[in-house]
C-alpha cells in the first residue's frame, strides 16, 4: 500500500495540475476580440517604438539651431518624447519627386504652374482640406479669423489683395515649405491636395470681391 505521504504528493500534483490546466484554459478565448492571458511577454510588448508612443530615448532632445531635414531639405523635428523619425536627408519615398526649392525660393517657385483642372469635384476636394488644414488659423472665410486667433493675432487673409496678387506656384510653395509662423505641410498633405487648396483659395478670393465676408458651398465641409 502507498504511504500516507505519498498520498498526500498525489494529490498535490493533481490540485497543481488541475489549477494549471484551469488558468491554461481561462489563457485561451476561441471568441471575440479579446486575446486572453499573455504568460509570456517577450513578443506581445517589444522593444520597437510604435506610432504615436512615446520614446524615452529622445527625451533629451531640444529644438535648437541644427535641426534634421528630410527629403524636400527642410526643417523637421519631432520633439522631445517623439517616436517620429525624419527620413535621412536627401532620401526620397517611392512614387514622390523631391520638391526642388528651398523655403526662401519664391523667386523659383514662382513660374509653378497648377496642373489641376477647376472643376467641381476639385474645389470640394479643396474645400474639404482647406477646411481641415488651413482654416484652423485662416478662417473658413479666408479672413484671417481662424479658432487659434484668440492666442495668435496677425493672422494673414489669403483673401487679401496682396496673397490675391500671388501667382498659383507662390502659394503652393508657402504651403509645401511654410514661412514665419506657419510651419512647413508637405509632410501631411499629398502635392495633389495642396493644389486643389489653391483652386479654393482663388474661389474665395474671387467670392470676397464680389460678397466680403462671406464664402462659397463648393461641397462638403467636413
Amino acid at each position: 500500500m502507498k504511504s500516507a505521504n505519498q498520498m498526500k504528493r498525489y494529490r498535490m500534483w493533481a490540485v497543481l495540475l488541475a489549477l494549471f490546466a484551469m488558468a491554461s484554459a481561462t489563457g485561451c478565448n476561441y471568441r471575440g476580440n479579446k486575446s486572453g492571458i499573455h504568460w509570456f511577454l517577450d513578443m506581445h510588448d517589444g522593444l520597437f517604438v510604435e506610432a504615436q508612443e512615446e520614446d524615452y530615448t529622445t527625451l533629451g532632445d531640444v529644438k535648437g539651431a541644427a535641426w534634421e531635414r528630410g527629403m524636400d531639405e527642410h526643417d523637421a523635428f519631432g520633439g522631445p518624447g517623439s517616436g517620429i523619425r525624419v527620413p535621412p536627408q536627401g532620401s526620397v519615398p517611392r512614387g514622390q519627386n523631391p520638391y526642388p526649392y528651398a523655403a526662401g525660393d519664391f523667386e523659383g517657385a514662382r513660374a509653378l504652374e497648377n496642373p489641376l483642372p477647376n472643376t467641381a469635384a476639385i474645389l470640394e476636394r479643396g474645400q474639404n482640406r482647406y477646411n481641415t488644414y488651413c482654416a484652423p488659423c485662416h478662417g473658413f472665410t479666408g479672413m484671417g479669423d481662424g479658432a487659434v486667433t484668440p492666442r495668435f493675432d496677425n493672422i494673414p487673409a489669403v483673401v487679401s489683395p496682396t496673397i490675391e496678387g500671388w501667382s498659383d506656384g507662390e502659394i503652393f510653395h508657402i504651403i509645401t515649405a511654410g514661412r514665419a509662423r506657419m510651419k512647413p505641410y508637405a509632410a501631411a498633405i499629398p502635392v495633389n491636395d495642396r493644389w486643389t487648396i489653391v483652386r479654393y483659395v482663388r474661389l474665395l478670393q474671387a467670392h470676397h470681391r464680389q460678397q466680403p465676408g462671406g464664402a462659397p458651398a463648393a461641397g462638403n465641409n467636413n
